[in-house]
This record gives C-alpha cells, sequence and structure tokens, in this order.
C-alpha cells in the first residue's frame, strides 16, 4: 500500500474505482477481491470500506459513471445537431465507437452483461441506464424526432440496443477483431439506415 494521501471524498471514490477496474480486466469481475482492490489504493481497508462495501457496488458505480459520461456527451454535442440526418449519423458514429472500443470500461460492460445471467437485480440495474439513456436523447431530440418518446417504438429502441450489445461482445470474445473493423462502413450503413427508417 502506498503512502497516505489527503483526498477529498471524490478523489478517494475515483481512486478505488480505477483501482477496482484495473483488478476487474486483469483478473476478471468474479475473481475480484475486495483485498485485490485495497492493494491498489492508498486507503486502509476501514477506508475503501468506507466507501464501498463490494466489488459488486464498485462495478455498479463505474457502470453508472460510464453512462454519466454517455449521457453527457449527448448533451454537450446536441447543439451541433440540426436535422434527423445529423441525428441519424450520431447514433450511427456512438453506436461503432462502442461496439469498436478497445477500453477497460469496455470490457468490464461485458463482464456486468455477463453476470446478469447469475443476478436479476443486475438486469434491472442495466435497464435503468438504457431508459435513463433514452429519456436523455428524448430531451434532446425529441422536438426534432419521435423516436425516443413513441411507445411504438418501444420494441424498435429495445431491438437496436441488444443488437448494438450482442455485437460489443463478439468484437471483444474473438482475436479477429478485423472482421468487425474492416466492415464499419457497412455497419455504419446498417445502423444509419436502421435510424433513419425509424426516426
Amino acid at each position: 500500500m502506498a503512502k497516505f494521501q489527503r483526498k477529498t471524498r471524490q478523489e478517494r471514490e475515483t481512486e478505488i474505482k480505477e483501482a477496482a477496474l484495473d483488478v476487474f480486466v486483469n483478473k476478471g469481475y468474479r475473481n475480484t477481491t475486495m483485498e485485490d482492490i485495497i492493494a491498489g489504493t492508498t486507503l486502509s481497508k476501514g477506508g475503501v470500506y468506507r466507501y464501498f462495501s463490494s466489488p459488486k457496488e464498485i462495478m455498479i458505480a463505474i457502470m453508472r459513471d460510464g453512462n454519466d459520461v454517455d449521457n453527457k456527451f449527448y448533451r454537450e454535442i446536441s447543439e451541433e445537431i440540426k436535422s434527423k440526418e445529423d441525428i441519424c449519423n450520431l447514433l450511427a458514429d456512438r453506436s461503432l465507437d462502442k461496439i469498436l472500443s478497445t477500453s477497460p470500461q469496455k470490457k468490464l460492460y461485458l463482464m456486468f452483461i455477463y453476470e446478469i445471467l447469475y443476478d436479476k437485480k443486475l438486469e434491472d440495474i442495466f435497464l435503468g441506464f438504457e431508459k435513463q439513456t433514452f429519456i436523455q436523447l428524448e430531451n434532446l431530440f425529441g422536438d426534432k424526432i419521435s423516436f425516443f418518446k413513441d411507445k411504438n417504438q418501444e420494441m424498435n429502441r429495445l431491438f437496436m440496443s441488444r443488437l448494438i450489445n450482442a455485437l460489443l461482445f463478439v468484437h471483444a470474445l474473438f482475436s479477429d477483431e478485423q472482421i468487425l473493423e474492416s466492415n464499419k462502413d457497412y455497419l455504419h450503413k446498417i445502423f444509419f439506415d436502421f435510424y433513419n427508417e425509424y426516426l
């Protein structure tokens, strides 16, 4: 454990989440203990437990942060969006960015999704994040399109979300990542055409 440093509450939480992310990516969520996470911080055991009680709680906090980053991105770029075509391109680009990302957060996101098989409470959390994003997009672009607020479009929204997650898994699981990367223009067209059809 490194030498103690005086930090704010947010800095300590960030340090714990960063240490946890590193362990999750290298050992896997299921193999990670609180002791592993504590060892990667400058905090004492009691200090870490003051903020988080389990690896699961930390994983959820990291996922929430990721969802907040996505929603912040949409807020920041919304002023540049002037047309339906802009929205279709934005959503297609963002879908591809998520699928083709090689960030550690993507690996943890996939672990989080996988754990839904064993912990149905995580499914509720995932669905909450998904709904939050749909609401954000409705608030930002609802005056230009009805896709995110129209109840009749719910199955289409969920279909696209599930398709993106399926491709995330394929891209992460197999070593031949080039298959999707070399076809990203085609994938972009698929996403763009879908959004253009239903927005």
